[in-house]
């Protein structure tokens, strides 16, 4: 057994070095991102219509983020299935648990999500921030392109692909592989969960959206390391994604309504944030403790 982990989630045997282990899953992401970029590239040369823009986030997902840590996993490990953490379910009440947990945490999240959009750098680097803020308005107006239409069927499209599809492959790659393989040496599991928290939200390149991003990434990966599945923060991630194409879908068919916007509710009350704080640290602790009463893994 190579880990460092306790009996929460335990590696499976691994091969090579840690070093190696590291060097041959970077080495494989940058040969299926070079491959992306290029498929991606041919795909939407057809011009950035809503069908070619989710087709090359299709191939994205599947060629960056899935197949390298499948490829990675088989390398590395004889069971890379449990590597990966997708030979295991969640049990019901962890995923009851960790959905208390993200709807509870809404309202201080567009607490944060709000704080982060209006961050303002200092003076003398106001270039750079106005290049961030280029960055982010031309990632958003990429997710209005992608997220386009007002029909039912647009809106269960936009939910299989930026949901399910997303959620599953961005959890397989960052938690599933990048998170365990870190996790395979001699680095602490906290560092391993938040180091790969950082990554995965400095991936999007949205800095006005990159702390909450980050806190997201760790409880993803806190739920993986108790639950020992990585279809339960997946799921979660999933979900997280649909409320926010279901928003705005529901602002596509109806611009007029504002107040029900779940990516704004609650935001300007301090009541209901310190509220959602209190609840959402509730159904943490019960979550970092259930696994402990039953002996950490669930089969």
């Amino acid at each position: 057994m190579i880990s460092n982990e306790p009996s929460l989630n335990p590696l499976p045997s691994l091969r090579y070095s840690y070093l190696m282990r590291i060097f041959y899953f970077l080495l494989i992401t940058f040969v299926s991102l070079i491959i992306t970029v290029v498929t991606m590239s041919s795909i939407i040369r057809g011009g950035h219509t809503t069908e070619l823009v989710r087709i090359a986030t299709v191939v994205q997902d599947v060629a960056l983020f899935i197949l390298p840590a499948i490829i990675t996993a088989v390398i590395v490990s004889p069971l890379p299935a449990r590597l990966l953490c997708i030979d295991r379910k969640p049990s019901a009440s962890i995923t009851i648990l960790a959905f208390v947990a993200l709807m509870c945490s809404i309202p201080a999240m567009n607490m944060i999500v709000e704080w982060n959009e209006n961050i303002t750098l200092p003076q003398s680097l106001e270039a750079l921030e106005e290049w961030m803020r280029k960055s982010e308005e031309t990632a958003r107006a990429q997710v209005e392109i992608l997220l386009g239409g007002a029909s039912v069927a647009d809106l269960i499209i936009n939910i299989l692909i930026v949901g399910v599809l997303a959620g599953f492959s961005e959890e397989i790659f960052f938690r599933g592989a990048m998170q365990r393989l870190l996790s395979s040496g001699s680095i602490n599991y906290h560092a391993a969960i938040w180091l790969t928290a950082f990554l995965f939200s400095a991936f999007h390149i949205q800095f006005f959206g990159f702390f909450p991003r980050l806190l997201l990434g760790a409880f993803f990966g806190y739920l993986l390391y108790w639950s020992g599945s990585i279809l339960l923060p997946a799921l979660m991630h999933a979900i997280n994604n649909s409320i926010v194409v279901y928003s705005m879908w529901q602002s596509n068919i109806s611009p007029e309504v504002n107040d029900t916007d779940i990516n704004s509710w609650g935001s300007d009350s301090i009541i209901i944030v310190m509220s959602s704080i209190l609840l959402t640290s509730v159904a943490i602790y019960l979550l970092k403790n259930i696994n402990k009463t039953r002996n950490g893994v669930t089969r």
